[in-house]
């Protein structure tokens, strides 16, 4: 799989069902050229409104994905 193919996809959370937002970013361990965790980040209306602030983000364990689908990647957190 692609990196460009994860970018369009939604993050959603399984146990409540509501969207936490969309990948950003993969980390990749260099030696086993595998991903450690993707990295996404938060939709919020709030964020329009911080322009100079970063972008709120958190990085989200492989070990917490459940399942990639054609739309969304369903994630077991609790945030």
């Amino acid at each position: 799989m692609r990196f460009v193919s994860l970018q369009c996809k939604d993050v959603v959370n399984a146990a409540t069902g509501t969207k936490i937002g969309y990948v950003v970013d993969v980390e990749i361990d260099p030696l086993c050229r595998c991903i450690q965790a993707i990295i996404v980040e938060r939709v919020s209306a709030f964020r329009l409104l911080c322009v100079f602030k970063g972008p709120p983000t958190f990085i989200i364990p492989i070990e917490n994905i459940i399942t990639i689908g054609e739309d969304v990647i369903l994630v077991n957190i609790e945030c």
